[in-house]
């Protein structure tokens, strides 16, 4: 068959039609802004980092005067170990009370991965009990929390019944946040059963 009659069998060669782009429904797209605008805030929302602070206020002479506590946590979203130093007058006189700050500090951290970027807390309760772990007598709790550049610390105002010698040690809880790239979420929930003063307080 000629090349001329082959054309004419077929006919002309069809031009492709162009496709037309779906618009998105309008639905769409206000979901898709409502679920950045949500993320941004999330993210803006996140406490701030707590920042390492080693053995720097745990074994000072000042913060840690009474007693110190460190406690390590390996979980799911890294290493971190937690600090916590109570510092007062070890003596009263007069009105029997002593006033008792702990400071909850974080001595050392490694996130699990590069999306974790590190954890904050939020101080729950600190009090003040007398006796030993198993036959302890509550005392009082915290009157007031302060938010610092290197922890978190609470102030208690402890009375006693009379004079004498006490032994004396401190229950702590804080919540543990973990700060990520976007967002952050609450990590778990760490109870400081026991932070035992190094001396007894003396109330004349």
């Amino acid at each position: 068959m000629w090349k001329e009659d082959y054309e004419e069998l077929i006919g002309p060669e069809k031009q492709p039609t162009p496709r037309r782009r779906k618009k998105m429904p309008l639905g769409a797209i206000l979901t898709t802004l409502a679920i950045v605008i949500a993320l941004v805030a999330w993210t803006i929302l996140s406490p701030g980092i707590m920042p390492q602070q080693g053995d720097t206020y745990t074994k000072s002479p000042i913060h840690a005067s009474w007693g110190n506590y460190t406690g390590y946590r390996d979980i799911w979203a890294g290493n971190m170990t937690w600090g916590a130093s109570v510092s007062g007058h070890a003596t009263s006189a007069g009105n029997r009370s002593v006033e008792i700050t702990v400071l909850v500090t974080k001595v050392f951290e490694r996130p699990g991965n590069w999306f974790f970027r590190g954890t904050a807390i939020s101080l729950k309760n600190a009090s003040v009990y007398i006796g030993s772990l198993d036959n302890a007598t509550f005392l009082a709790s915290m009157n007031s929390t302060t938010e610092h550049d290197y922890g978190v610390s609470a102030t208690i105002s402890a009375s006693f019944a009379g004079p004498g010698v006490y032994d004396v040690f401190v229950k702590v809880q804080f919540t543990v946040y973990e700060v990520m790239r976007i967002g952050f979420i609450p990590l778990e929930s760490v109870n400081m059963r026991a932070v035992y003063l190094d001396s007894p307080v003396v109330v004349t």
